[in-house]
Formats: structure tokens, C-alpha cells, sequence
């Protein structure tokens, strides 16, 4: 009886060809989906959603950091504010956020460590201005004190 006859290894070599064959496309296939959703998960870089995050993060930005923890969380909400920051403020909450990193490793007891976040912070203080000018015209929020304030004219 040739039906129950099997054919030999050649076939069952191309068979196993053309399952792996399939089941790469398939896992090809799932892993673009993978990646092209989770692209799209992420929180557009929009002047609202900037304003949300800040909204959220803004009773603990206004407040005093005194401590290499207090510091950290800190940098830790400029990174979370910094992932939706619109282009026309990145470069700047970019620069804010780096003093923070350099601040949260300084060493209090090392001179060079804390001049050279002394030396950033004039650096950046244009751009800690712009910022501050952007987001109390666009989100209405003075950052320094955390108090709404109206969009300048």
C-alpha cells in the first residue's frame, strides 16, 4: 500500500524547512507589530501633555532639595517631564536635567565636585530661564513657586 508509505527523509527535511520557514515569518511579523505598537504607546511630545506631567510633578519641583535622595527624586521628575517635552523646549529641559544628574552625584565634601555644579548652573541659567519663560506662558505655572499664574500677553 503506497498510502501509508513514507516517502522518506528528504520530505520530511523540506517539511520541517518550510515550518520553521513559516513560523520565522510569523515571529517576524509579530515582533514589527510588537515594536511598531509600543512606538506608538508612548505620550506624544505635545505642549499639553508637557503641562499634565508638569501639573502632576509641580508640589514636589517647588520644593527645596537638601539631601543626595531629595536631589535624585528630583531628576527622576525632570526625566518623567523631559520624555514629553515639546522641540521648543527639549534642548532646554535637556540642560536642566543634566544639572540635576550632576548634582545628584556631587560629593558635598569635594570642592571640585560641587564647583563644577556651581560652574553648570551659570551655564544653564539661560536656559533655566527659557524653560521657566515657556511653561509660564504655555502651561500658566510660575515653576519656581508652583503658583498658577495667567499666560503672559
Amino acid at each position: 500500500m503506497t498510502f501509508y508509505k513514507i516517502t522518506g527523509t528528504n520530505s520530511f527535511r523540506q517539511c520541517v524547512r518550510r515550518i520553521t520557514r513559516t513560523a520565522t515569518t510569523a515571529t517576524a511579523a509579530v515582533l514589527a507589530v510588537a515594536t511598531l505598537t509600543s512606538a506608538c504607546a508612548e505620550t506624544p511630545r505635545t505642549a499639553t501633555n508637557f503641562c499634565r506631567q508638569l501639573a502632576l510633578e509641580v508640589p514636589a519641583i517647588t520644593q527645596p532639595t537638601a539631601t543626595q535622595a531629595e536631589v535624585s527624586e528630583m531628576l527622576d521628575r525632570y526625566k518623567r517631564l523631559g520624555k514629553v517635552a515639546p522641540l521648543s523646549i527639549e534642548e532646554d529641559w535637556q540642560s536642566l536635567t543634566e544639572l540635576l544628574a550632576v548634582a545628584s552625584r556631587t560629593n558635598p565634601n569635594d570642592a571640585e565636585s560641587v564647583q563644577a555644579v556651581i560652574d553648570m548652573s551659570y551655564a544653564t541659567e539661560k536656559a533655566a530661564g527659557a524653560a521657566a519663560k515657556w511653561i509660564r506662558e504655555t502651561c500658566g505655572v510660575d515653576i519656581s513657586t508652583g503658583l498658577n499664574v495667567g499666560p503672559t500677553p
